[in-house]
């Protein structure tokens, strides 16, 4: 009878590092086919123009030339001023107004809240670009913005549905210890929200700043849409586009750009990690 247990108990520990031996070699296999091209991407960078059409993975010849003509030659270093201006505003305040919005409809019970929360949420339906003539024609005819970086950024000011459904999650796992408490002192809301409900969302907040920033610095229809042909304002996604010419492509160059141009998510997205784990992890609770 013994044996038969110990036959068993190594059978199924047998089992388990299979599995897990298995599990491994899967998850390997998966971020090698996904690194690989960020490697050859950052490989390429440091070719010469001879070398891009090689065969060969890695270059001959280390160089660092394409980095300093795509800073000199091009208008990337302008478009990565213009990047930051157009998206840090927006993303800082649309995630304040959304988690406002999200604490109101969370906390506070007034008359049409149900019925203004489900008009919200019936907009996520409505595809962008179903919306996007209707708003090209207000922002040209009504505001005269386009030509103009406002149209990048105030609608972005304003927040969005699918940042205050989140919050909106993240509210309901908050207790209403604090929130009492404060009542009973005397805090109004707003004070409250400030105070003490903003603090405690710092992962959800965090999070959604991660998001958004990343959202907004790779959209590319957007800026295309109402920037224009003015090189003065074109953002890092723009730079790259008319890298990308049908009558002379500098490869070397297309590519080094490409490297620069993701250091900025990567860089965010190192420092804000542990926060993006935990703020989806709790959201995802509810």
């Amino acid at each position: 009878m013994k044996l038969l247990n110990v036959s068993k108990m190594r059978v199924k520990r047998a089992g388990e590092i299979g599995g897990k031996a298995l599990s491994y070699f899967v998850l390997i296999a998966v971020a090698f086919l996904m690194l690989v091209p960020f490697a050859y991407l950052l490989a390429c960078s440091f070719k010469t123009a001879q070398e891009i059409n090689l065969s060969s993975f890695f270059p001959k010849q280390w160089t660092g030339r394409n980095y300093v003509a795509v800073f000199e030659e091009t208008v990337m270093l302008r478009s990565f001023l213009n990047t930051f201006l157009y998206i840090i505003p927006p993303v800082l305040c649309g995630v304040f107004m959304s988690a406002l919005c999200a604490y109101g409809f969370a906390r506070l019970r007034f008359p049409g809240s149900q019925v203004l929360f489900s008009c919200m949420m019936a907009t996520l339906v409505i595809p962008n670009i179903i919306i996007m003539i209707p708003s090209y024609v207000m922002f040209a005819n009504f505001y005269k913005w386009v030509g103009t970086p406002l149209p990048v950024m105030l609608p972005a000011m304003f927040g969005s549905t699918v940042m205050m459904f989140f919050f909106l999650n993240f509210l309901r796992t908050l207790p209403r210890d604090y929130e009492e408490a404060a009542i009973l002192d005397g805090m109004g809301r707003g004070g409250i929200f400030v105070t003490i409900i903003f603090p405690l969302m710092k992962p959800a907040i965090i999070t959604q700043i991660l998001l958004c920033f990343i959202n907004q610095y790779n959209d590319y229809l957007t800026p295309l849409l109402y920037l224009g042909n003015d090189e003065q304002l074109f953002t890092v996604q723009l730079a790259i586009n008319q890298m990308n010419s049908a009558y002379a492509v500098e490869t070397e160059k297309l590519l080094t750009a490409c490297v620069v141009a993701m250091v900025p998510t990567c860089v965010l997205f190192l420092l804000c990690q542990k926060y993006l784990t935990d703020g989806i992890s709790v959201t995802g609770l509810k």
